[in-house]
């Protein structure tokens, strides 16, 4: 697939959020971005827009070309290629916020030949255009959907190219080894020598790179959210606890079992974690065809989901229902959560949840808040990485994917080194090493993947 494909055309879309607002940005990018731009924009100071420095403003109207009529006063940003976002030729048309305006200046622009931009395509360009690595671009994206302050540190860090970095040095490092290879073949005699440098260099690359994917969990928690699954039988509190963890009521609590229905979820932040917090209907038989439906979806959403916290109340015990369910879900990041432990009717039998659950294990009250931030942290936790908190660590499971066989190519090599196999084997496996370091910093990619990357991008960016 020929990823520079459309490439000579011009771009346009609005570049900020649809509604009602201080300002609208109308984004062009291409060739034709300053003459499209200037056709439909009358600068106040009576210049051409085509002479503009790059990197400068100026006040104009946006005119409609057949009649002279004008839509709007706008600033108008000028950048030229190479120096702009993209690469290209680009232009800002900065008007009055409002939807009818935007999508009239964008209107215009396309009657004067431009075509609305794609999915995430200004950024695409940018990646194409040598501009950002495509660890940057995913950044971008990052940055954007970002809704934690931890989430934005990481993903700042990537597009800083902090990741990239260290992806090239050990690329870098593959090279190294492979002069060493090829220096081994042409000089037997120095071949012990060489063979003791190379093994060291080949675990000393395994542990870099198996540093960085013990924090992998956090990364992608950071950037994509933690789904966290509240289930357990009816009445057990579940919904009372789903209001504690939100700080806020947003779940029917009632006596009556069977009240939720369908799932609810809601956005929220543990300690720097994005989380997706669902609660679910009662896991129990029932003969009623809505509730049925929702204790399926109960089980779907906690099969899916990245923690299940199991609701046990307090004042019932644990049930062979109880363990059932529990037992099931061993070797997930399962959490058994005692509720109702303000009412003091204590009944769970705290040797058998152990003999279950070992330590993964919590006391709260939803009523009185006790025990929720323990019960916080403790999810958080399950996320926090190796060591530093603050580490630098992969944000998209594409990049865990390719560290991930990068490194099982290292360990391949690191074996035929140990086993006496041929030089010419072991630098295959560091051929393909190299490779799929590559394709996390873009150096070698398919149109496909680009294409499954940008897609998840918001027009206009």
């Amino acid at each position: 697939m020929d990823v520079n494909h459309g490439l000579m055309d011009t771009i346009a879309a609005i570049a900020t959020p649809v509604g009602t607002g201080g300002i609208a940005i109308v984004r062009l990018s291409g060739p034709d971005a300053f003459a499209i731009a200037g056709r439909m924009i009358k600068l106040r100071k009576g210049t051409a827009l085509e002479e503009m420095k790059s990197w400068s403003m100026a006040l104009g109207d946006v005119l409609e070309q057949a009649s002279g009529r004008l839509i709007d006063e706008c600033i108008v940003l000028v950048m030229k290629a190479c120096r702009s976002y993209t690469g290209e030729h680009v232009v800002e048309i900065q008007c009055h916020g409002g939807t009818v305006v935007a999508e009239k200046v964008l209107s215009l622009a396309f009657k004067l030949g431009a075509r609305p931009a794609g999915p995430g395509e200004f950024t695409k360009r940018a990646f194409i255009n040598g501009r950002i690595t495509l660890d940057e671009a995913e950044a971008v994206l990052d940055i954007v959907t970002s809704s934690s302050e931890a989430a934005l540190f990481q993903a700042g860090r990537r597009l800083k190219g902090e990741l990239g970095a260290m992806v090239s040095r050990w690329e870098g490092q593959i090279v190294d080894l492979l002069a060493l290879l090829q220096g081994a073949i042409d000089f037997p005699e120095t071949i012990e020598a060489e063979r003791s440098e190379i093994q060291g260099m080949l675990e000393g690359l395994k542990n870099d790179i198996t540093a960085v994917l013990e924090r992998a969990p956090l990364g992608l928690a950071l950037s994509q959210g933690v789904e966290v699954c509240l289930v357990g039988r009816p009445n057990v509190g579940k919904s009372s606890l789903f209001n504690a963890l939100l700080s806020r009521d947003r779940a029917i609590v009632t006596d009556v079992p069977g009240t939720t229905r369908d799932v609810l979820r809601e956005t929220t932040e543990w300690y720097g974690l994005p989380v997706v917090l669902l609660d679910t209907a009662g896991l129990r038989e029932t003969g009623e065809v809505v509730e049925a439906l929702g204790v399926e979806r109960a089980q779907t959403a906690a099969t899916e989901s990245n923690v299940i916290l199991y609701v046990l109340d307090d004042t019932q015990g644990i049930c062979a229902e109880d363990v059932k369910w529990l037992d099931k879900w061993q070797g997930r990041n399962c959490l058994a959560v005692v509720t109702k432990t303000d009412l003091n009717k204590s009944q769970v039998d705290i040797e058998q949840l152990e003999q279950i659950c070992g330590d993964s294990w919590v006391y709260v009250s939803g009523a009185t808040r006790f025990g929720v931030e323990d019960l916080k942290k403790k999810v958080q936790s399950m996320f926090a990485g190796v060591g530093d908190p603050e580490a630098l660590a992969p944000g998209s499971a594409r990049q865990v994917d390719c560290l991930e066989r990068a490194l099982d190519e290292i360990e391949a090599a690191i074996e035929y080194l140990n086993q006496g196999w041929t030089d010419d084997v072991i630098a295959l496996a560091l051929e393909a090493a190299a490779g799929a370091l590559m394709e996390l910093t873009g150096k070698q990619v398919s149109g496909e993947t680009l294409d499954r990357i940008f897609s998840r991008f918001c027009v206009g960016k």
